[in-house]
């Protein structure tokens, strides 16, 4: 599996803050599971394997945190359903939104 984090780089300016700023709280997050498979292959590139499940849907967290929303552009989560269909990609911004509307 793997989830990509884009984040808006005027948005950042304009709230003071740092893409590696961000990047360090996610990386932080990640290496808390204490995986030995979760790797940053590309900046801001997470992957990771199947028994790394928890890891990355606890990052539905992010949203609740004070900075993620003010900064982020785009937020993928890729999963290979195992179904023969192959990998599956998941707009977690757009789910995000979506629960929310819901539950408001």
């Amino acid at each position: 599996m793997k989830m990509v984090f884009i984040f808006d780089k005027e948005k950042m300016k304009k709230e003071g803050y740092e893409e590696e700023q961000c990047l360090n709280a996610i990386r932080k997050h990640f290496n808390s599971y204490n995986s030995n498979t979760i790797k940053e292959t590309k900046k801001g590139v997470f992957e990771g394997a199947e028994e790394d499940w928890n890891a990355f849907g606890a990052t539905a967290k992010f949203p609740y945190t004070s900075w993620f929303l003010k900064v982020i552009k785009e937020w993928y989560w890729y999963v290979d359903e195992g179904d023969g269909l192959g990998e599956q990609k998941e707009d977690c911004l757009q789910s995000y939104y979506e629960v929310k509307a819901i539950n408001s």
